[in-house]
């Protein structure tokens, strides 16, 4: 190989990384400035000052205000900038392998904290936006199917563990879990009730296991 192929390659790869860093810098600021100023309020010009970056960068990687909020949604809900869907992931992985229930609950609410503290707000965003513009109420739909999708597999993961109440209901189960994973229940707590993050997770444990697991001395 020549050294000038090696050359190349290394520029390349620079190139590419320095344009994944923008495009991180764009997505976060993003989703402060919907989170902060709402919906209608932001302007790409004003995501790109905040970036960085100019405007006309910005529109060329994500073309429009409303998929520039579905960027920043999923990596919201991730956490990076990886593709991989969240059922793929290692943390949903870890709760499908343990097997019995008081460890797949204590999981799922460490999982819910990492992922509402990322996305509730950003979520409250998207649904009031959706009536006046149909791209985001497209974001809407999928992220209410997602969210149906999460709770009918936590549903049917729980089922499947052992230590579990007896006598429960599918039914019982997936309201259990549509109350956890609502964004509003985790803005409604650390905004209105006052938790914090940690505080946010015992209350979820706290909830799964008063209404999932055996009552206390129970056989």
């Amino acid at each position: 190989m020549e050294p000038g192929d090696n050359r190349r390659r290394y520029d390349t790869s620079g190139r590419q990384a320095a344009a994944e860093e923008r495009r991180a810098a764009v997505i976060a600021a993003a989703r402060e400035e919907f989170e902060q100023r709402g919906w209608a309020a932001v302007r790409m010009r004003d995501i790109a000052a905040v970036a960085g970056v100019s405007q006309k960068l910005v529109e060329a990687v994500f073309g429009t205000k409303a998929a520039l909020l579905h960027a920043a949604v999923d990596y919201a809900i991730r956490g990076d900038a990886d593709p991989l869907p969240m059922p793929e992931r290692d943390s949903v992985r870890a709760m499908e392998a343990t097997p019995g229930a008081p460890e797949m609950l204590r999981q799922h609410a460490r999982h819910l904290r990492l992922v509402n503290a990322r996305s509730a707000r950003l979520a409250a965003v998207v649904e009031h936006a959706a009536p006046a513009d149909p791209a985001v109420a497209a974001l809407w739909r999928q992220m209410n199917r997602n969210r149906r999708y999460a709770v009918d597999w936590a549903t049917e993961t729980f089922l499947r563990k052992r230590g579990r109440r007896r006598g429960l209901r599918r039914r019982q189960v997936a309201s259990a879990f549509w109350v956890a994973l609502d964004w509003g229940t985790y803005r409604t707590l650390i905004d209105l009730a006052g938790l914090d993050d940690d505080g946010y997770e015992r209350w979820v444990r706290s909830y799964y296991t008063s209404l999932l697991l055996p009552p206390t001395g129970a056989g």
